[in-house]
């Protein structure tokens, strides 16, 4: 039976700079995703802090008309 000879494997200065400039890319993007992620969670947080007193000023309010307004 044959053998072959060994496979070599070379890699040029490009190749190293070309896969050191993906993971960069690969870092930021990942960054970006998680920073937009939270900011999200945040606005999602605001508008239920909203809601909430939203229905808190409703439920007042509406407490308001049936007893006639605040110590009558």
């Amino acid at each position: 039976m044959l053998r072959r000879p060994a496979t070599t494997i070379q890699l040029t200065a490009a190749d190293v700079e070309q896969y050191e400039a993906n993971r960069q890319r690969k870092l930021y993007e990942q960054q970006q995703a998680q920073a937009q992620k939270q900011a999200s969670s945040q606005t999602t947080e605001t508008s239920e802090n909203t809601k909430n007193r939203s229905q808190a000023a409703s439920a007042k309010s509406k407490q308001d008309r049936i007893m006639g307004g605040r110590g009558n």
